[in-house]
């Protein structure tokens, strides 16, 4: 079992295996001692200087644009995703920095689609279909679901790790 946790003020997760979706809602780190691994939709070190790390410039020399994980108004749910990824290390999970938009872009699920509009979130919903089969659900679910994607597919030799003070996995090929 793969799982995903988008970190926000309203934190959820999803579990996904090889064929389905096990579960969406809130995030609960109980539910995910069976899990093999977790993503974790928030990033996991700070910036040894200015606003961007590493990893993420060299995603944005990729044309994947984010917010810098050095941004004040980002400061709060690093901290929590940085809490939340302690929490599982210390229950034995392996546990992943992934980044949804990034994971869509590289498995073309509607990247152009505004994630925070009804008919945006119809359009990443279908084209996820072609991994897994989803309800309708919240952005904040659809993230979840796409990072525990996006670890299922790294751990199947599927993906690859941008690292630079810290380490972004990502489905696919660059």
């Amino acid at each position: 079992m793969f799982a995903g946790v988008d970190v926000g003020r309203r934190c959820k997760m999803a579990m996904i295996d090889e064929m389905e979706l096990l579960y969406v809602g809130d995030y609960d780190k109980n539910a995910l001692l069976n899990a093999f691994a977790v993503g974790i939709d928030a990033p996991l070190t700070f910036p040894e200087k200015g606003m961007f790390r590493e990893c993420e410039r060299k995603l944005l020399q990729l044309g994947i644009r984010l917010f810098p994980s050095g941004a004040p108004f980002f400061r709060k749910t690093a901290i929590l995703g940085m809490k939340i990824a302690e929490d599982l290390r210390e229950m034995g999970l392996k546990v992943f920095e992934v980044y949804p938009y990034a994971s869509r872009v590289l498995l073309k699920i509607a990247p152009k689609a505004n994630k925070r509009k009804k008919e945006g979130l119809r359009e990443i919903r279908s084209a996820l279909s072609r991994y897994i089969e989803v309800p309708e659900l919240s952005h904040d679910e659809i993230d979840a679901v796409i990072s525990a994607l996006t670890v299922r597919e790294f751990i199947h030799g599927r993906g690859i790790s941008v690292k630079g003070e810290g380490e972004i996995i990502l489905p696919g090929r660059i």
